[in-house]
C-alpha cells in the first residue's frame, strides 16, 4: 500500500487499497487543484470532512461543505478546487474488475492560484514559484 504523497493540491493519504476499492484522504491546501481529467473505470466519490471544495465537471460547479459529497461516474471530466484549507474523503471503486491506477486521463494539469491567476505546476516550475 502506498504511504503518504504529496501533490501541488495538498497530500494523499492511502486508508485502504483493495482489487476493486481504494480510500484517500486528502489534505487540500486553500486555492489549490487537481489536474482535470477522467477515468474509463473508475468512479470516484468525494466527501468532505472540513472546509469548503469546489467539483467542476462538464455539469457545472457544484461547491461542498462538511458532510456533503459528489460521485463522479466515467468519462465525466473533471476536478476538484479548494474554497479554503479542507480534507476530504476520495472514495474509488470499480463495478467490474479491478482498480487500474493508470486509469486516468489528464487534460490538464493541477496548481494553484497565484496573485489571482491559475498557474499549473509546470507554470510555477519555470516562474520559479514553487517555493510560494
Amino acid at each position: 500500500m502506498n504511504g503518504n504523497i504529496h501533490k501541488i493540491w495538498g497530500e494523499r493519504r492511502r486508508i485502504l487499497l483493495t482489487k476493486d476499492t481504494e480510500i484517500d484522504l486528502l489534505y487540500l491546501t486553500k486555492n489549490s487543484f487537481c489536474s482535470t481529467h477522467n477515468h474509463k473505470e473508475k468512479i470516484n466519490r468525494f466527501v468532505v470532512v472540513s472546509g469548503k471544495v469546489r467539483i467542476e465537471s462538464e455539469y457545472g460547479k457544484t461547491i461542498l461543505t462538511k458532510n456533503e459529497s459528489f460521485e463522479v461516474h466515467p468519462p465525466l471530466i473533471h476536478r476538484f478546487f479548494a474554497e479554503e484549507d479542507s480534507i476530504m474523503i476520495e472514495l474509488a471503486y470499480v463495478i467490474h474488475g479491478i482498480i487500474d491506477p493508470k486509469d486516468i486521463d489528464r487534460k490538464s494539469q493541477g496548481g494553484k492560484i497565484i496573485n489571482g491567476q491559475e498557474m499549473t505546476l509546470d507554470e510555477m516550475r519555470e516562474k520559479g514559484l514553487l517555493n510560494l
